[in-house]
């Protein structure tokens, strides 16, 4: 429902009190202090005698106002935020306990609890509109604090040790965390004697809390011993990971579970979309500068006023979520699937490692030890020179450099804009839906973009985007792929805008129009070849478009293009050196057994025609990359397509590749 509709039949709302302490100025080192921000949220108990299939807005905010008071809980501050949410909301039988253990002022929970994550109870009354009581309890799952908890959202498939994969059917991590807290939602139950075959349930979750609430909504959905029925049962999440490779994860006895997802937000795209991974439940989006332009722009003034009130500092924004699309691309690239995450050795020049066993150093150092000492993840950077740099760059950018990740990802932006889209009846039902179009141009080509005005609100020139439009009105989403340096515009529906190329050399020209769904997949495609732009001319697309006939890209061939890649090498190697190697199934182990990997070679997957891809190679100190070449080419006789590292081409379909080695 809209939250038009969702006010009208609250009637009786109120506003509960609360506060959270805010570190994002803290940890994007602005500040040296954290903030208490006083806010109130929503609460009406009426809600929950409308049906637990129907998303409700105001539900939402309400949901993401308690979840962001469970963040930065202590035994310092006595707890308070969250228990003075609890206390408001008329709770009674408070329990925090699991809070006592799972907190960095207790140093053997911050070094040993990794499948756990911290929860809040309370049960209280709540009347429909026409007066019928029930007993509503609510169960909060807190984000992962700066604690070992987050080495439990790396372990995909540790306990898998046959190798066979296929058994794989949720993330083990958030699994084994879910279930846990299932028995620890039934001990509450028992001890407060809270009779589910009556009450209603409201469990919800930010962050790590989302995937593990997504999952334990999932088992509560199926198994009938905690006594709740879908129809007394509510689920919402926020920023929840994929937690499943089920496929039926969107069937009907899921239908109670909404998860709220910020397109720009790294996180929901763990694990990777091409491995099959989802979430159970529905899938609702957040506008975005690059997704939803009209929703985006109702209230981005006052989301930017008032997330510098609450966190003291200025929101760092990507002004689009290509970046994190790119992030995703680049991680599937790496591991296909969970089989090459677990077995697949991959070179960089700190040594021979699995994705698996990169991403919990990663976790473990960025994430756990970074949070203590902020500049010691900047030693990590010498494990980013290999096939993991660009993966790691995206961190080492937007997470320590920057900040424009965190604030993706930060529950104050999660909760002001679920507030402003209420405010402005905004219907984030309809968020999966563009109302832009994704302009891309293949070629060494200027773009400037005009609204209906004349203002400028895009411009590229010479793969460099004019970074003051972002103080301006009005602007829409651009980006420079630094690989191709393909240049995108995201040029919204509604409205008269001109978009103007400004070729400065001869080529052969692509054009790409493109409707991109909220994680970057692409929903539909009109591809132009050799569109004629004359060297220092200026050419509007429109009167250029006009002149040519584009081709629509059938629906099956969307994100279907596969470039694979093959590694071959010449020259005799040492007993323990290989080109490539895998480990044996299920033998994934610390430190990497011999044989170490002395180059490698990165692929691109999902691809739709139109784009132009990059292709990597990577050479280690013994090794010397001697070019690309297709399976059926012989180096030393034919020419390679080429010499360079990084090969940049337009596949017209899937194919394979071959990137050849020489020991030095």
């Amino acid at each position: 429902m809209t939250p038009e509709q969702a006010k009208q039949l609250s009637p009786n709302m109120d506003m509960i009190s609360t506060t959270f302490l805010s570190h994002f100025a803290q940890m994007c080192g602005t500040s040296k202090q954290r903030f208490e921000t006083d806010t109130a949220i929503p609460f009406d108990g009426s809600w929950f005698f409308e049906p637990s299939t129907e998303y409700n807005p105001y539900m939402a905010w309400s949901a993401m106002g308690i979840c962001m008071t469970g963040y930065k809980n202590l035994p310092s501050n006595n707890y308070r935020y969250i228990q003075k949410t609890f206390k408001n909301l008329g709770c009674q039988d408070i329990d925090i306990t699991s809070y006592y253990h799972l907190n960095v002022e207790n140093r053997i929970g911050f070094t040993h609890n990794v499948d756990q994550v911290s929860y809040a109870f309370g049960h209280r009354k709540i009347r429909s509109n026409d007066g019928q009581e029930q007993e509503l309890l609510i169960m909060m799952l807190r984000g992962t604090s700066d604690t070992a908890e987050w080495l439990s959202n790396s372990e995909v498939a540790d306990s898998i040790c046959d190798g066979d994969f296929s058994k794989l059917q949720y993330h083990e991590g958030f699994y084994l965390t879910a279930s846990k807290a299932f028995r620890d939602l039934k001990t509450y139950v028992e001890a407060h004697n809270v009779d589910m075959s009556q009450a209603k349930l409201w469990v919800i979750g930010h962050s790590r809390g989302a995937a593990v609430a997504n999952m334990l909504a999932a088992i509560i959905d199926e198994d009938t011993t905690l006594g709740v029925t879908q129809d007394r049962f509510y689920a919402y999440t926020f920023s929840a990971s994929r937690v499943t490779l089920r496929k039926d994860y969107n069937a009907a006895q899921f239908s109670n579970i909404f998860n709220v997802l910020n397109p720009e937000d790294y996180i929901p795209r763990l694990p990777p979309y091409g491995w099959g991974t989802r979430r159970f439940g529905t899938d609702l989006y957040l506008p975005s500068i690059a997704t939803r332009y009209a929703d985006y722009r109702t209230y981005l003034d006052d989301f930017l006023t008032i997330f510098k009130q609450w966190t003291h500092t200025d929101f760092p924004a990507f002004h689009g979520n290509a970046q994190t699309n790119m992030l995703e691309g680049i991680l599937y690239d790496l591991c296909p699937d969970a089989a090459h995450m677990y077995q697949h050795k991959r070179f960089s020049h700190a040594g021979t490692l699995t994705f698996a066993q990169y991403f919990t150093l990663f976790t473990d150092l960025a994430a756990v030890q970074g949070r203590e000492q902020a500049l010691e993840a900047t030693k990590f950077a010498k494990y980013g020179m290999g096939t993991f740099k660009q993966f790691l760059d995206y961190f080492i950018h937007n997470e320590i450099l920057g900040h424009t990740a965190s604030g993706a990802h930060q529950e104050e932006g999660y909760l002001l804009k679920l507030a402003l889209i209420c405010k402005y009846n905004i219907d984030i039902e309809q968020g999966a839906t563009p109302d832009v179009t994704c302009l891309t141009i293949n070629g060494p080509a200027d773009v400037t973009v005009h609204d209906a005005d004349g203002k400028t609100v895009a411009s590229i020139v010479k793969g460099k985007i004019d970074t003051k439009l972002y103080d301006s009105q009005n602007f829409i989403a651009m980006y420079v792929n630094d690989d191709t340096q393909a240049v995108s515009v995201w040029v919204p529906n509604e409205g008269n805008y001109t978009v103007t190329f400004h070729a400065h050399d001869k080529a052969d020209f692509t054009v790409t129009e493109s409707a991109l769904d909220p994680e970057g997949h692409v929903l539909s495609r009109t591809v132009f070849h050799n569109v004629p732009l004359e060297k220092n001319k200026d050419a509007q697309w429109n009167d250029v478009r006009a002149t040519l006939q584009g081709e629509t890209v059938d629906a099956a061939d969307l994100n279907a293009l596969n470039v694979t890649v093959k590694i071959q090498g010449k020259g005799k190697l040492h007993e323990d050196e290989a080109f490539e190697s895998y480990y044996e199934p299920g033998a994934h182990s610390m430190p990497i057994p011999v044989p170490n990997v002395i180059c490698d070679a990165r692929g691109h997957l999902a691809a739709t025609k139109g784009d132009t891809v990059a292709v990597h190679a990577h050479h280690g100190a013994h090794s010397q990359f001697i070019g690309w070449y297709t399976p059926d080419a012989k180096p030393g006789q034919d020419a390679p397509l080429s010499r360079k590292e990084t090969y940049v081409f337009a596949p017209e379909q899937s194919c394979e590749l071959e990137a050849w080695f020489e020991r030095r």
